[in-house]
């Protein structure tokens, strides 16, 4: 399985899904559908130009 990324909307919000992907929660975005491991060399930011807090608990993880 590979990351969906995709072009941010107004509408981006992460979240924490139920998968994993290489041993990592799977968070993706239910804006633009995007999605995020804490493995990735970059950080997902909502629609308000903010660090979600599921994102920032993984980075913490890190």
């Amino acid at each position: 399985m590979t990351l969906a990324v995709h072009a941010c909307r107004s509408l981006c919000s992460w979240h924490r899904t139920p998968k994993e992907l290489n041993g990592f929660p799977l968070l993706a975005c239910r804006g633009c559908g995007s999605q995020w491991i804490r493995s990735e060399p970059w950080t997902p930011i909502d629609h308000t130009g903010r660090i979600p807090d599921d994102v920032r608990a993984e980075l913490a993880e890190r």
